[in-house]
């Protein structure tokens, strides 16, 4: 079985972890997702250290960066949130603020 199916190509801890700039900008103005649980959530195209990756911003991140750039996520291309990690509900979780 091949296993590089199952590698992620989104932003996650562990990147954020290893990254030397710990920022990332939006290269997209998003697309919906529907996730496991048939929540929906906005997902992004982003660069992080020169790596264009999926990211999901949880809600905290995505209300700090609607505050910060508006709603209207055709605005958001170009926009650079900085990187931590944090704990949300007990769990390591990437938190974004905006620059």
């Amino acid at each position: 079985m091949d296993a590089s199916q199952y590698v992620s190509n989104n932003v996650t801890v562990d990147l954020v972890k290893q990254s030397a700039s710990k920022s990332l900008v939006f290269l997209s103005a998003g697309a919906e997702k529907v996730m496991q649980d048939n929540r929906k959530r906005i997902s992004f195209l982003v660069e992080i250290d020169g790596q264009q990756r999926g990211y999901t911003p949880n809600g905290a991140t995505l209300k700090a960066i609607i505050e910060k750039y508006g709603k209207e996520t055709n605005q958001w291309p170009g926009k650079k949130l900085v990187l931590v990690i944090g704990l949300l509900n007990g769990r390591e979780a990437v938190i974004g603020t905006p620059a």
